[in-house]
């Protein structure tokens, strides 16, 4: 008896995320259609959700919009992939020794706070209107969150652990990989969540100043022509994509974490 009432409760924790989460985008839709019936709005500025869920059917029938997805897909898998490369390996460097940390101190706490938008129309003087701008954004925007978690995973590590490992005669990259790396796989984790949307960001802003094609290309393009139902419509889109990609690091990190015990 005891058995299956924990897997239904199981099952009803699980479900019940989901369904509060539809409820609020249930409410979401139903002010933005209120405010449309009420003329709270201009039609011209906000148009209605069926307008806007029919110019999302046109974008995926029309097919132009699967190239336009590549296009952003392949920018911001590099740029990600780039990313966390650069960023858990400089963020086991700073956690680990202390000069190194001094040393690139000043560089990261510089290029998180330097708003990545203003730099895009020298990146695209630089590298022209290719992919190769929308990535050096990504790297710029994501690969200091990635680095400064990681760093923080590393500075959270049991230093009696680590000293009993030194004890041993472990060396620096056995002690990395048997006592560093399970107590960072939370704050790393964190960090890839947190950089999945400001990719996304990166990508499309990038886009938007200049691009030939691309979702963000999409969006300027509707907005600039004041189809307000398409440009809504891309909006949905990336949007869906952000909440699918980091639901799935979040999916990813509870197996690390079984990992980590």
């Amino acid at each position: 008896m005891t058995g299956p009432r924990r897997t239904a409760k199981e099952y009803r924790s699980a479900l019940r995320p989901l369904l509060l989460g539809a409820l609020c985008l249930l409410l979401l839709v139903a002010l933005w259609q209120l405010a449309v019936t009420g003329h709270w709005v201009k039609p011209l500025f906000l148009p209605g959700p069926s307008k806007v869920v029919h110019a999302l059917g046109t974008l995926f029938s029309d097919g132009e919009i699967w190239s336009n997805l590549r296009v952003s897909g392949e920018e911001f898998a590099i740029g990600l992939g780039v990313s966390v490369l650069l960023g858990a390996l400089l963020g086991l460097l700073t956690g680990w020794y202390k000069a190194a940390d001094e040393f690139l101190k000043p560089l990261v706490v510089g290029i998180n706070s330097m708003p990545q938008v203003a730099v895009v129309p020298v990146l695209i003087l630089i590298f022209g209107i290719g992919m190769t701008p929308k990535i050096v954004v990504v790297v710029l925007s994501c690969t200091t969150v990635i680095l400064m978690n990681t760093a923080a995973g590393v500075g959270n590590v049991d230093w009696q652990l680590r000293r009993l490992a030194r004890s041993f005669g472990a060396s620096d990259l056995q002690v990395i990989r048997t006592v560093v790396l399970p107590t960072l796989v939370p704050f790393f984790m964190t960090g890839l969540r947190i950089s999945i949307g400001r990719a996304m960001i990166g990508v499309v802003v990038g886009e938007i100043f200049a691009s030939k094609a691309g979702i963000g290309n999409v969006l300027i393009s509707a907005s600039n022509s004041f189809n307000m139902p398409v440009m809504y419509a891309t909006v949905a889109v990336i949007t869906f994509l952000g909440i699918a990609l980091t639901q799935l690091a979040a999916l990813l990190e509870r197996r690390m974490q079984r990992w980590q015990r």
